[in-house]
């Protein structure tokens, strides 16, 4: 979401924190949250997931790449809004897939994105890194 299009900034201050964590090696795209209320979510039929990436600009910082994860069943809503750092943004591309984690680490549930935007392999991003600098 190009900044000219945010109507209110505040809706987008960070509320999660960001991490990559290591599996057997592999890099695993994971967002901490603090409140463990996902009982019903993990296999509920009426889940909707929705990421939405945006820039946002700070005095200080200058210009930084964030997303808002919504969720939403029958009778939840959950939304995340992380900035994340490039390393979390190229394994969310590469493993289309964002874990949710307690502070212990624990996981709590795995939301799948499926999307045609994403870049599928290596060599498309870095064709699409050149193609951007």
């Amino acid at each position: 979401m190009p900044l000219d299009k945010m109507t209110n900034t505040e809706d987008y201050a960070p509320t999660h924190k960001s991490v990559i964590l290591h599996v057997k090696g592999k890099p695993v795209a994971c967002i901490i949250d603090i409140e463990n209320q996902y009982d019903n979510v993990h296999d509920n039929p009426s889940l909707r997931a929705n990421l939405t990436g945006f820039l946002n600009k700070d005095e200080e910082l200058g210009l930084f790449i964030g997303f808002q994860l919504k969720i939403k069943t029958n009778n939840q809503f959950f939304q995340f809004t992380v900035y994340p750092n490039d390393e979390f943004i190229e394994t969310v591309i590469f493993d289309e897939r964002i874990f949710i984690i307690n502070e212990k680490m624990d996981s709590l549930f795995s939301l799948k994105i499926n999307t045609d935007q994403f870049v599928k392999t290596k060599s498309e991003f870095d064709k699409f890194q050149k193609m951007i600098k």
